[in-house]
């Protein structure tokens, strides 16, 4: 029986795939009621080719989905996400900064907790240098004021949370957006939320998808003030 399944996309993760392949072997030898989807999220580098060329993927140890086009990163989660069998369902990244095994030690460490409340677990990173954390600190604070929730390192990994709590990812955002939208909808539904201490490791290779540079950080901070706003503003309106 599949307790966790955990969902991890890949977009042009192809220098990545054999390190995160490495981990997952080692996390399913361990544990038999662990279910690991992988997502192909529409790349466009050696991705497919390597996670089809795996022993993993040849002896079928986990669930492989293709993406012909990546529409978003939430879109990529959330194709694996809805075809979870496990009664927890968790996500993180292919880049290895949080690995698999945070999963499978968040979900454990928190399991009384979760199967007996109304909870969901989130990450909370450390060992991150000042810049990331204050850009992380500014987002959560302006999402806290918005929503008057208390909101914190909204981007971080592993998120873990019950089956059933899909009933509420109605409209869900297919964009970057997906971390913030599962934390408000926990918020506004009375589900408690467990910070996990997760420690950030460096990025082997490849870069961030979403703020890894400054471009990008100033980017990912316009899109998400923006969808700060209008969820609110739908909020407002149900």
């Amino acid at each position: 029986m599949i307790k966790l399944s955990i969902v991890i996309p890949c977009f042009n993760e192809d220098k990545n795939i054999f390190f995160l392949f490495e981990k997952i072997e080692r996390l399913l030898a361990n544990n038999n009621s662990v279910e690991i989807i992988i997502v192909d999220n529409g790349s466009t580098d050696y991705t497919h080719q390597k996670i089809v060329n795996s022993k993993l993927f040849k002896e079928k140890k986990i669930n492989f989905l293709k993406i012909k086009k990546n529409i978003g990163y939430g879109h990529g989660i959330m194709t694996g996400v809805n075809v979870a069998s496990g009664n927890y369902i968790g996500w993180c990244h292919a880049d290895l900064q949080t690995e698999p095994i945070d999963v499978l030690n968040a979900y454990t460490k928190n399991l009384n907790t979760i199967e007996n409340e109304l909870c969901v677990i989130k990450g909370l990173r450390k060992n991150r240098n000042f810049f990331d954390s204050m850009f992380t600190f500014g987002m959560s604070l302006f999402a806290s004021i918005i929503f008057l929730k208390k909101i914190n390192d909204i981007n971080a990994q592993p998120k873990i949370f019950p089956k059933t709590f899909l009933n509420y990812f109605k409209e869900y955002p297919k964009d970057f957006s997906l971390d913030l939208y599962f934390l408000v909808m926990a918020k506004i539904n009375n589900y408690k939320t467990i910070n996990y201490n997760v420690i950030m490791k460096k990025r082997l290779y490849g870069q961030a998808k979403g703020g890894g540079t400054l471009k990008g950080k100033i980017n990912l901070i316009k899109r998400t003030f923006i969808y700060i706003i209008k969820l609110r503003i739908k909020l407002w309106n149900l």
